[in-house]
């Protein structure tokens, strides 16, 4: 009888992961490397889900079988009463364009989808939803030495879809020598998956896509991110990304972040919370002025 193929780290690390509990997904560095194609932007959901397929498959995911995920997983990465039906249509067709190796072995360049799905139709908790990951994708994750190491929690607080991508980049490369990583801003946008036109001039690229993801992260993952940028006379025309892990305080602050209520996070990051007096309504201050309430 033939022995089975032998697998590279990406899949022992993520072996062991389950093995350890839900708290932590493996995925293979050459699908964080990979980028969507041009003007492709999946949502926050969508990339929340895909995460969590990743997790479930586990040190499977280069075997060629179904793998299962329960529906009250996948509600948990949306939060909301929507149908499934219509994340699972935009996390099928989630494209990805990446390096990896052909059916016999060289080196190539992998452009196509992930994952196969069949949902069932009961709208229950309990109900599963199976998939399966493409021919090209399983030789890639078979044989995959470079990995990352997420926090499930984290993932999940995260509030814009770019934090998740730029997240997975941090998780991959805060552990490295060399924790940093160069961009020309088309190639970044794309690897965000930023829409065709939106936030074309870099002042707005800075302030909605790569501040924000910077704060959250800083607020809530092991590391912190900074930004550096190149400029060539007055325009900005390449970044850089550092992903720095934080000392053990940052980390343990970072933890207790995860485990509070997201309510008045937004106003925790920017150290806004308003100190109530002890003997008040918690709907005024000591003023009586009605304090408004926070999102996020």
């Amino acid at each position: 009888m033939a022995k089975a193929p032998k697998t590279g780290r990406t899949m022992k690390a993520a072996y062991k992961a389950a093995q350890e509990g839900p708290g932590q997904i493996v995925k293979a560095g050459e699908l964080i490397h990979a980028h969507f194609p041009k003007g492709a932007s999946p949502s926050l959901t969508a990339r929340r889900v895909l995460a969590l397929m990743m997790g479930a498959a586990a040190g499977d995911g280069w075997r060629k079988q179904t793998h299962r995920i329960t529906k009250k997983e996948i509600r948990q990465a949306h939060k909301g009463n929507d149908r499934i039906d219509a994340i699972l249509d935009e996390v099928a067709g989630i494209r990805l364009t990446m390096d990896g190796i052909s059916s016999r072995g060289r080196p190539a360049r992998i452009r196509g989808a992930l994952v196969r799905i069949v949902e069932e139709a009961d709208e229950a908790d309990s109900a599963w939803v199976e998939f399966d990951f493409y021919d090209d994708v399983r030789r890639l994750l078979g044989a995959s030495d470079v990995y990352a190491t997420m926090n499930r929690a984290a993932l999940l607080a995260f509030r814009s879809k770019y934090t998740v991508t730029l997240y997975e980049l941090g998780c991959l490369l805060s552990g490295r020598h060399d924790k940093t990583q160069r961009f020309t801003v088309e190639d970044l946008r794309r690897k965000v998956g930023v829409e065709d036109g939106k936030y074309r001039d870099w002042t707005d690229f800075n302030r909605f896509v790569l501040q924000q993801a910077r704060t959250e992260i800083d607020q809530l993952a092991h590391f912190l991110m900074t930004i550096t940028e190149e400029r060539k006379g007055r325009k900005v025309v390449a970044v850089t990304l550092g992903f720095w892990p934080k000392d053990e305080a940052g980390m343990i602050e970072a933890a207790k972040e995860l485990e509070r209520h997201r309510s008045g996070r937004r106003a925790r990051r920017d150290g806004t919370v308003e100190q109530i007096a002890p003997y008040q309504s918690d709907l005024e201050d000591f003023t009586g002025r009605q304090i408004e309430g926070d999102e996020g």
